[in-house]
């Protein structure tokens, strides 16, 4: 636009102790609320007052720290019920393919364990065959161990047992499986290097909730070597696209 369109300054500087407490995630005293709002101490009680009548904003009686109030809650949940997670993830996955030039997917926990719901081709797919519908392996899948890490091991038990079964390939021990968790959880992601189709890599990573219970995972897929050669600034990318997702939903890392 070549004009902005015309606000109330005033509104924009009180929104920045609302930011606070969101970000702070306790109560917080005026002097330190005002400091980290960037505002003095005097004109940040004038804003948390009207807050307060508004419902905004209360405060203890006791200790006189601020929090956010009943319509900061409200406000909250009627955003969560109106946010699509395929429609988020939707718009996010299209521009991370284009932007990376990669092929990717979205998967989501369904009856028969890690479903596609969503995938993005570039001009030439690396999976001419990969369809709506198909479900990976959660062992032998990026996606897979995404799920096979967050959701509850009586979800994942019965079908990674019935997985193994089936493999002519060595089974993972126990302690394979927990190594895999571990690594996930302490990196952030979960990747195969061939382990689906000969020369086939993956990324894959999470998208939670509010609550922090797993939804979905968004992965990249490719030929390329370099996919899964870490520290990279694709992973870099698809984690962030995942944040943006997860923290639209009300998730807070």
């Amino acid at each position: 636009m070549a004009e902005q369109r015309k606000g109330i300054q005033s509104v924009e500087h009180g929104v920045k102790l609302l930011e606070t407490l969101v970000d702070s995630r306790k109560a917080l005293p005026l002097k330190m609320l005002a400091a980290a709002a960037g505002m003095s101490a005097s004109m940040a009680h004038r804003y948390l007052t009207s807050f307060i009548r508004a419902g905004l904003i209360e405060q203890d009686p006791v200790s006189g720290h601020y929090d956010l109030g009943g319509l900061a809650l409200r406000l909250g949940l009627a955003a969560l019920n109106r946010t699509d997670l395929m429609q988020l993830a939707d718009n996010e996955c299209r521009q991370l393919v284009e932007r990376v030039d990669i092929d990717g997917h979205i998967t989501v926990w369904g009856t028969y364990g890690v479903t596609t719901v969503r995938y993005y081709n570039r001009h030439a797919p690396i999976l001419s065959n990969f369809r709506l519908g198909d479900v990976l392996p959660l062992w032998d899948s990026a996606a897979g161990r995404i799920f096979l890490t967050h959701l509850n091991e009586r979800m994942t038990r019965p079908i990674l047992k019935a997985e193994i079964a089936k493999s002519e390939d060595k089974a993972p021990s126990t302690a394979d499986v927990e190594a895999i968790r571990k690594f996930v959880r302490t990196e952030g992601y979960a990747s195969i290097d061939g382990q689906v189709f000969h020369s086939i890599r993956a990324i894959a990573v999470p998208v939670f909730d509010a609550q922090g219970q797993l939804q979905a995972a968004i992965s990249l897929v490719s030929n390329q070597a370099s996919l899964v050669q870490f520290p990279n600034p694709v992973l870099d990318d698809l984690k962030s696209t995942a944040n943006r997702v997860s923290q639209r939903l009300g998730w807070a890392a």
